[in-house]
């Protein structure tokens, strides 16, 4: 069992537990991170992705329980040194598709990306309000519009059209992904497709990671449609899109509107570095494994610059690919599964004794059979629990390696890899899940924020070096706020409180969290 005590630099945690769990870390990184502000909706998926006007002091908010973009607006009184957070109204979206999935903000515009009632027949739509909620425009995008973002002088929006297969109807099928870029030049009320273009990945340069890892593919094998895009970040004239199911990066040129590369992110081993807790025996248990490995498969990703160079930061959350007939409500038996566990696989003669008693951990399916015998020679993780620094040729610069399952099991020894207040019990699956991701620079400082969706936490990185980053803080969420899904930085320069911010959406509670940083 791995001694749950963590030395970074000069700093020594050494935890003692009374039913509270502490917040602060005497370290030079020290910054103070307090709850200022909450709007509760109480309904689950109410609060999902926020973003912040700050010329109207307004937090977009998507509310994918009533299809709505709700505007919230925070009040600050600056005698009192008090703030809140009151709704202003909400968009109704159901004219324009059924389900909210991504908004953005900049230079007082409001972009939302609604996917449509059949995310595999119908297109979905990107859709442009002013902050007083009056429409701009609306443009047909692509098939699920899962992220929407905008460029960095606001002329043209971005969008992720993710496309996963669907299988609600008893059959597997699957459609284009690609990467929508809009010109807000062009704007029309009913129709704005003269200022969309679509990057797709039909005829995609496949390159290899530097451990010669492939971009994983899918059931199709087919990369115009098995290619996934999940979340896009912007540095200049690039974007940097996330595909997760693909482990991989894809770069877009966005004023010529075309695919540089997609790369894969490659492999963590975890036979010798870092360690992983992958049995749900009640106990934190982390340690090495033969002949395991996991791929990033990051969902959020964010960019910042050192030197005039960009730097990627990845939450390498991990997923799967299940799809089930909408009338097998329970999905115990799937139309396509990619993922399966330790326990239920026919294993090399070498890997078995290893495996015998702790076996819950799920893995691809589709990869591992090194010499095509038909058993697993190698198994492969989904996720690798950790957040990464990559260059912009999508190369590693760093990892977290295991020290964000450390943390947990140091701050949260009874609920580490929680599943709803059950300890242990996300061992098998993705653990400590990094999913919500943001950055932002205090006094010359730049700062990662990874959210833990299922540890309900939040944890605090300074990434100045992108070399050698270093821990700064635990946060942990209050027992009524659920599952961190969006996080949005504020910088002091745009803070109604002349101090830094953190917007938290958590989904599953429906409520938003304004941490003031200090």
């Amino acid at each position: 069992m791995y001694k749950v005590s963590l030395v970074i630099g000069v700093l020594v945690l050494t935890l003692f537990f009374n039913g509270c769990a502490k917040q602060q870390v005497n370290n030079t990184n020290l910054i103070t991170v307090e709850q200022i502000a909450k709007y509760k909706t109480n309904k689950k998926s109410a609060t999902e992705i926020v973003a912040f006007d700050e010329k109207t002091n307004r937090i977009f908010s998507t509310n994918d329980a009533d299809n709505t973009l709700d505007i919230i607006q925070v009040i600050y009184d600056e005698k009192t040194k008090k703030a809140k957070l009151q709704l202003l109204s909400s968009i109704d979206l159901s004219k324009f598709g059924a389900s909210v999935q991504s908004v953005a903000v900049k230079n007082s515009k409001v972009a939302a990306a609604i996917g449509s009632t059949n995310k595999i027949k119908k297109k979905g739509k990107v859709v442009v309000f002013n902050t007083n909620a009056e429409l701009l425009s609306q443009t047909i995008v692509g098939y699920l519009p899962d992220m929407v973002t905008f460029n960095e002088d606001g002329t043209k929006i971005l969008v992720a059209n993710e496309a996963e297969p669907d299988a609600t109807f008893g059959k597997y099928k699957d459609v284009e992904g690609s990467i929508g870029i809009i010109t807000l030049s062009n704007t029309d009320k009913e129709d704005n497709s003269k200022g969309y273009k679509e990057v797709t990945f039909s005829n995609a340069n496949l390159l290899k990671s530097k451990d010669n890892t492939k971009v994983r593919l899918g059931k199709s094998n087919d990369k115009s449609l098995d290619l996934e895009p999940e979340y896009i970040t912007v540095s200049e004239n690039y974007a940097y899109i996330t595909l997760q199911e693909n482990n991989a990066l894809a770069k877009v040129d966005i004023n010529k509107a075309t695919l540089e590369f997609v790369k894969s992110f490659g492999l963590k081993d975890y036979t010798l570095k870092s360690k992983i807790d992958i049995e749900e025996e009640g106990k934190i248990l982390l340690k090495n494994y033969k002949g395991l490995y996991g791929l990033y498969m990051p969902d959020s990703i964010a960019s910042y610059k050192v030197n005039n160079k960009t730097y990627l930061v990845t939450a390498n959350e991990g997923d799967g690919r299940t799809y089930c007939s909408k009338k097998d409500i329970n999905c115990k038996n799937p139309i396509f599964t990619d993922e399966e566990k330790i326990s239920k696989l026919k294993l090399d003669s070498s890997l078995i004794s290893t495996y015998q008693n702790e076996n819950d951990l799920k893995v691809l399916t589709d990869m591992g059979d090194i010499d095509f015998d038909g058993d697993y020679d190698r198994l492969y993780a989904f996720g690798t629990r950790s957040f990464s620094i990559w260059d912009s040729n999508g190369d590693l610069i760093w990892d977290s390696l295991d020290e964000l399952s450390i943390l947990t099991a140091n701050y949260m020894p009874t609920l580490f890899n929680q599943d709803k207040g059950k300890m242990d019990k996300r061992s098998g699956n993705k653990g400590i899940e990094p999913e919500a991701l943001t950055v932002g620079k205090i006094d010359e400082k730049i700062y990662a924020f990874i959210g833990l969706e299922r540890q309900n936490a939040i944890i605090v990185y300074n990434i100045t070096n992108p070399y050698k980053p270093s821990f700064v803080k635990y946060i942990i969420s209050n027992s009524e706020d659920l599952s961190p899904e969006g996080m949005t930085f504020i910088s002091k320069e745009n803070s109604p409180t002349k101090n830094a911010l953190l917007l938290v959406a958590f989904e599953g509670s429906g409520s938003i969290v304004m941490y003031e940083i200090k």
